[in-house]
């Protein structure tokens, strides 16, 4: 069979983009042939013979040009792919098989914006023709059904988008996730916990807080330190990503180390003892899962599609709301205790544990199996 797959760019610090490279090298060794179309990609290691990689011209002068080329170009690309059995897109464009709602639903992700966002920041979203770029294609993608079959990383991304546009709930199929249950693993703690922690000058007994996430205003990096600021024990947050910060006075009790996007991030994971993440909306956060497999419990919000996995004081807490300080300073402090956060972690790994990346393929290889058939009578 060869499949499409559809993605904007490739970087290694992406967390869709890593997770379509780990299904994408399943199905290789399943024998399927593989064509990636996308504007850039980082194709380090990629020699597979049956992994092909075709550009999508565009121009590439800022987000509202890049973005309306992306999806003119790659409709008629894809359109003259006659060779591709099934095409699966990770970004909204208007040709294609499968929509994977990966990014969630833009009209929600607005409202939330909106919710949280001062005068002026409702006026960028207002006037920004890009927003209004995204939302004709996810209405067009939608109402005009250009799909045979949308996914959903999340019950909460199904729920976003049937809320907000008028489709039939069949259209729509949940799949969670699959995690690298080695590469993610606790045994890692024994091979990489003194390194990191000796790289960043962090000491055995320091309490290590991880954050990972690129964009740190939407995951809410901004609300994680301000709880420090309730918080008088010492600790130290890593912080693996990129982003723009803004935040109040730092408790200088604290060590605050930005360690920027990493390749290898399973040895942060390994350094740590808890894993954060105050997100605003996150269709499902592939982190989610890295962390539990890692062996963290994990601190989130309802605004996560992880939430829906996550049990309260078994193996994580989940936060009311991202900006409610004193309840996430105070599920810190829960975790402060060895011998619950020694259970928890071993809850998490089990949990983890129901996410193997064969279950995800044979799940993602049956609905392909069920569109081709669909194509096959039309």
């Amino acid at each position: 069979m060869n499949i499409g797959f559809v993605r904007k760019k490739y970087t290694f610090h992406g967390g869709s983009e890593a997770f379509t490279t780990l299904l994408i090298n399943k199905l290789l060794e399943k024998g399927y042939k593989i064509f990636i179309y996308a504007i850039k990609w980082d194709a380090k290691g990629a020699s597979n013979p049956n992994l092909i990689f075709k550009k999508i011209p565009v121009l590439n002068m800022g987000s509202l040009l890049r973005d309306l080329t992306f999806v003119i170009s790659s409709f008629f690309l894809l359109k003259k792919e006659k060779h591709l059995d099934l095409i699966q897109t990770h970004d909204k464009t208007l040709f294609q098989d499968i929509y994977r709602a990966g990014d969630g639903c833009h009209l929600t992700w607005l409202k939330i914006r909106w919710k949280y966002g001062n005068f002026l920041a409702k006026l960028a979203i207002l006037f920004n023709p890009w927003h209004w770029l995204i939302l004709w294609i996810e209405r067009t993608i939608f109402l005009k059904k250009r799909y045979k079959k949308i996914i959903a990383i999340s019950q909460m991304v199904k729920n976003n988008i049937l809320e907000n546009y008028q489709i039939n709930p069949d259209d729509i199929t949940v799949v969670y996730n699959g995690v690298d249950l080695e590469r993610f693993n606790p045994e890692n703690k024994a091979k990489y916990r003194y390194i990191i922690r000796k790289t960043y000058n962090i000491s055995e007994n320091d309490f290590v807080i991880l954050f990972v996430g690129s964009g740190f205003k939407r995951k809410g990096l901004q609300y994680l330190i301000e709880s420090l600021n309730h918080i008088h024990t010492p600790m130290t947050l890593l912080v693996a990503g990129k982003g723009k910060l803004e935040t109040k006075n730092q408790n200088t009790v604290h060590k605050i180390i930005f360690c920027g996007a990493q390749r290898e991030i399973e040895k942060y994971y390994a350094a740590a003892d808890i894993f954060v993440f105050p997100t605003l909306y996150e269709p499902f956060g592939n982190v989610h899962l890295e962390a539990i497999a890692s062996g963290l419990p994990v601190i989130t919000t309802k605004n996560s599609g992880a939430a829906e996995i996550i049990k309260e004081g078994i193996n994580g807490f989940i936060l009311s709301s991202p900006e409610n300080i004193s309840e996430l300073s105070d599920f810190i402090l829960k975790l402060t205790n060895n011998d619950l956060r020694k259970k928890m972690s071993d809850n998490a790994r089990k949990l983890a544990e129901k996410f193997d990346l064969d279950s995800f393929t044979t799940n993602m290889i049956n609905i392909y199996d069920e569109i081709i058939k669909i194509k096959e009578k039309q």
